[in-house]
């Protein structure tokens, strides 16, 4: 895994004030390197992030954050492979996959539990009315080894058959899909909020109705950062989950904050909020059987040899004590 895909860098949050409730120490004045965070820019599961940067939280708890934007989970993780990312948003099998090549990663805390949003969807005027109709046709995945391709194999599996998977970049899936190039996308959220609401699309499989508990979204640190900066990892997640918490608590902050972040319209930023960020765990608390439901995607991938889903993740930062806005 080598080479960075384009990014989109921003500094979130410097300084410090004295902490309360979270049982950790913070310095006068937050110094050196940030934590770097990375993920795929306009997914439902990293707004939190940028809540925790307006709601001033990172400030609050004396660390510096720096997110930067990538392609697609796969790509997330090759930037931690490179040294380029500290924590990661994506998905179990991925850390998996990396880890056999040799990428030292540990899941920290659990995303979202059900995939929720995630849906198949075909064009509007497709004969493709049920998955057994698609064997053998050609699935719009994001790109190889990403959480989309993880799911079109498990979309394989429901139609009885092969699928094509075709990888589009998380820019090309409408269009692919509009155009014919693909028969289906596994579309994300928010781009299935936005292909279910423009009519161009239609839901053959709502995954998170459809699916168990298989953590489609986690974050990872690298063993680096892990040994090294434990304090501020634990930090990150307070910020994190703490932005979480205000959001679900105050509905119409959280939707005018998603519009003004994703140039969303105000339907298509309160589905983001209601399926999306109403999903997301409360405090990253995780389960070894979730992780192992999570593996076995990775399994249909033809993934050997995974390590046990106990040596995938460690508790040692949750449950995530929050602290007031």
């Amino acid at each position: 895994m080598t080479g960075l895909r384009p990014s989109r860098r921003a500094v979130l949050a410097t300084g410090a004030v004295a902490l309360t409730g979270a049982g950790l120490t913070a310095p006068v004045l937050a110094q050196g390197r940030p934590i770097r965070l990375g993920g795929t820019p306009n997914y439902g599961p990293v707004l939190p992030v940028h809540a925790a940067q307006a709601l001033g939280l990172f400030q609050k708890l004396g660390i510096r954050a720096e997110f930067t934007g990538y392609s697609g989970g796969s790509a997330s993780m090759e930037a931690m492979a490179a040294g380029e990312a500290d924590i990661i948003n994506f998905f179990p099998p991925g850390a998996a996959l990396a880890r056999a090549r040799g990428v030292r990663s540990t899941i920290i805390a659990a995303g979202t539990l059900t995939p929720r949003g995630w849906k198949v969807m075909v064009a509007k005027n497709s004969t493709i009315t049920q998955a057994s109709q698609l064997a053998g046709k050609k699935i719009g995945i994001t790109a190889n080894g990403s959480t989309t391709d993880f799911f079109a194999l498990w979309v394989a599996q429901q139609a009885g058959g092969t699928v094509s998977r075709i990888p589009l970049g998380g820019g090309g899936m409408i269009p692919g899909l509009i155009s014919g190039n693909v028969d289906a996308v596994v579309a994300y959220p928010p781009l299935s909020y936005q292909l279910e609401g423009s009519g161009d699309g239609r839901v053959l499989i709502d995954l998170g109705t459809a699916m168990q508990p298989n953590l489609p979204d986690v974050w990872i640190a690298s063993e680096r950062v892990l040994n090294d900066r434990a304090e501020d990892v634990q930090k990150t997640l307070v910020a994190i989950y703490s932005a979480i918490r205000h959001m679900k608590q105050n509905p119409d902050w959280s939707i005018r904050f998603i519009q003004e972040q994703n140039r969303f319209s105000p339907e298509i930023a309160r589905l983001e909020f209601e399926n999306t960020i109403m999903g997301l765990s409360d405090d990253g608390a995780i389960r070894e059987e979730w992780v192992e439901a999570s593996l076995n995607l990775g399994r249909l991938a033809g993934l050997r040899d995974l390590p046990p889903a106990r040596d995938m993740f460690t508790t040692r930062f949750v449950p995530v004590t929050l602290i007031a806005v």
